[in-house]
């Protein structure tokens, strides 16, 4: 695309009509019509239990008359520790079917007193303003004693107490909702993942979500499919992206423990396989995970058959071309389909998605001018026949997101204004229509509401280019070197190219302290438990002080940029939010604060070249 101006860059797709008033609606619907799929979650070792929607639909219905006789009654909110389950999936709807607000919390199983995680889940029901937490019985001591000690008045309950799970085969006529719901009425108060310790309440409802759900099935086409997930059901892309969709289109789900995945990437694909999915989703860092473990361990892979799958969403975070190509390409023996990764874009302000390709179409990958980037253009870059990382780091590809989902409206301004920018100008993406929420909770529990003409700013960077979104990076954690602008992900891509298979994530976080005139950039190596580093030939050396010197060089070499300081962390020690999202934002506050000692990890002394930057070529160097 050349340098030039268009009509302003807002996108809108027309509403379709909405299949369901409610996700409640859409769950009794199926039951009542007897729909040939089940839902169910696996155990750590096993497959665990799978139901009818009938039968789901009948424990829900326990589930909320439990619920109501308890005193629950329409607009309440109630808290639910979102373990993956079976009993915490009919938890989901009930709390909605009886007439409640569902705040979801992240599932943790050890609250420990004082740490942060007790921290936010206290943050989360303070916000959220809830009168019950319903946690799993071995859990609910846990969180009973939290709130006791915080001095809240939430009442702790156990959902055992309302839910057994049923027999597959119950008989009798479907029970009907407990009560008519209001599709305006609140819903779900759904957290956004942000880099801070203080959530902020997203307030949705009904026909939100209801609206969302119809747009992304038309999208992505789940329409009774078989999905497997892995993904938090505290988090959008897991309890919106993934099973409330699924459910809403009369899909069979089988979901999997975050906890399993992490422990077991190839899990992911192994379920895939053995229940033919059609349907997936997850961050980049998960398919890059799959696929460097497939490389690795050929044989735990072998015999497995993806041949079902029509769609793997990925989204999240940015979305790196060379990614897209390695997963496809080390899956292909494996039966996956060409172009089987989907890239999406979305967040919890909109319920969950923005945009997306269409299933098994080519997904767009363009070449821009980085230094055109940094000014707020979009400037085709010669052509470029490979979407592996560059040696010119004057250039950046970029993945396409699609379109607009139905009903929702996105426009790019200028950061901090509010008119729509030209197409192929770089700004905020801010977005409107029937998915987006009205009205935002603060941390002191007060309502706000968006802004008057309706759009609410992302603090993503964008833009439009051919009618298609290009997502630039996070508006806070962009960052410029020598006249160049960066997102974190651009250095991270290349940095975990360099890096042995017991690196399992390389973080960039950008930082400016106050007397220095331009932005640096800190580096932290995540390593397997074992921390155990393998040398180019196979050779395993222990050497932390060479992983590191490799990712140095790495960025030197394709960026000629330096690294201010290198952390080698253990893994889980770096502080990420709901969604597995690194604070990068918090871990450079932390930093500039503290330095050292404010951050995670095993500190290494930088080359002597970087400190002086007597090494490091001047962006005109290059580019004569």
């Amino acid at each position: 695309m050349s340098d030039s101006l268009s009509a302003p860059a807002e996108r809108a797709a027309m509403p379709t009509a909405v299949q369901h008033r409610t996700w409640v609606d859409a769950v009794y619907a199926h039951a009542c019509d007897g729909v040939a799929a089940e839902l169910g979650a696996t155990s750590g070792s096993g497959m665990g239990e799978q139901i009818s929607y009938p039968a789901f639909w009948r424990q829900v219905v326990t589930f909320a008359d439990g619920l109501r006789q308890r005193g629950v009654r329409p607009g309440d909110h109630v808290a639910l520790v979102m373990q993956t389950s079976l009993e915490t999936m009919i938890a989901t709807v009930a709390v909605q079917a009886a007439g409640g607000v569902l705040v979801p919390l992240r599932a943790i199983g050890h609250l420990r007193q004082g740490s942060q995680q007790a921290q936010r889940t206290l943050d989360a029901l303070g916000v959220g303003e809830a009168g019950w937490c319903l946690a799993p019985a071995e859990w609910v001591d846990a969180y009973a004693a939290l709130i006791r000690t915080a001095g809240l008045s939430t009442v702790a309950l156990s959902t055992r107490d309302f839910a057994s799970v049923p027999a597959n085969s119950p008989s009798g006529p479907v029970p009907p909702p407990p009560l008519a719901l209001d599709p305006g009425q609140a819903a779900l108060l759904q957290f956004s993942s942000g880099s801070t310790s203080v959530p902020k309440g997203i307030l949705l409802t009904h026909s939100n979500l209801a609206a969302n759900a119809t747009a992304l099935n038309e999208r992505v086409r789940y329409h009774r499919g078989r999905g497997v997930f892995w993904l938090p059901l505290s988090h959008d892309m897991g309890l919106l992206g993934c099973f409330a969709s699924s459910m809403f289109s009369g899909s069979s789900v089988r979901a999997i423990p975050p906890e399993t995945f992490a422990r077991d990437p190839l899990r992911w694909i192994t379920e895939l396989s053995a229940f033919q999915a059609t349907h997936t989703a997850g961050p980049p860092f998960a398919y890059d995970l799959v696929a460097r473990r497939v490389k690795e361990r050929p044989a735990q892979s072998a015999g497995l058959d993806l041949s079902a799958l029509e769609v793997a969403l990925i989204g999240a975070e940015r979305i790196s071309p060379s990614l897209c190509a390695e997963f496809e390409r080390t899956l292909a023996p494996l039966g996956l389909r060409p172009h089987a990764l989907l890239p999406a874009y979305g967040l919890a302000e909109n319920c969950v998605a923005v945009a997306a390709r269409e299933p098994l179409k080519p997904t767009t990958v363009r070449h821009f001018d980085r230094q055109a980037l940094g000014e707020g253009r979009l400037v085709t870059a010669p052509d470029r026949t490979s979407p592996l990382p560059s040696a010119d780091a004057d250039v950046q590809p970029l993945v396409g997101h699609g379109a607009a989902v139905s009903g929702t409206r996105i426009r790019v301004t200028a950061v901090g204004g509010r008119n729509a920018l030209p197409d192929g100008r770089v700004g905020e993406i801010h977005i409107s229509g029937d998915s987006a929420t009205a009205r935002i909770v603060a941390q002191d529990g007060h309502e706000n509401l968006v802004h008057p003409d309706g759009f609410v700013p992302t603090g993503d960077l964008g833009a439009f280019a051919e009618g298609e979104l290009f997502v630039v990076g996070r508006l806070k954690e962009s960052f410029k070197h020598a006249g160049l602008l960066y997102a974190p992900s651009d250095l991270e891509t290349v940095a975990l190219a360099a890096c042995p298979s017991s690196v399992t994530a390389v973080v960039v976080v950008p930082v400016a302290p106050e007397n220095e005139p331009a932005e640096s950039i800190v580096l932290f190596i995540e390593c397997s438990p074992s921390r155990t580093v393998a040398a180019e030939g196979g050779e395993k050396t222990g050497d932390e002080s060479r992983l590191v010197n490799t990712v140095r060089l790495a960025l030197l070499r394709e960026f000629h940029m330096p690294v201010r300081d290198a952390f080698v962390v253990a893994r889980g020690m770096l502080p990420r939010t709901a969604s597995g999202k690194v604070q990068r934002t918090r871990l450079g506050a932390a930093y500039l604060a503290s330095g050292a000692a404010g951050v995670p990890g095993r500190r290494q002394a930088p080359y002597a070249s970087e400190v002086s930057g007597s090494e490091v070529p001047s962006p005109s160097d290059r580019r004569a």
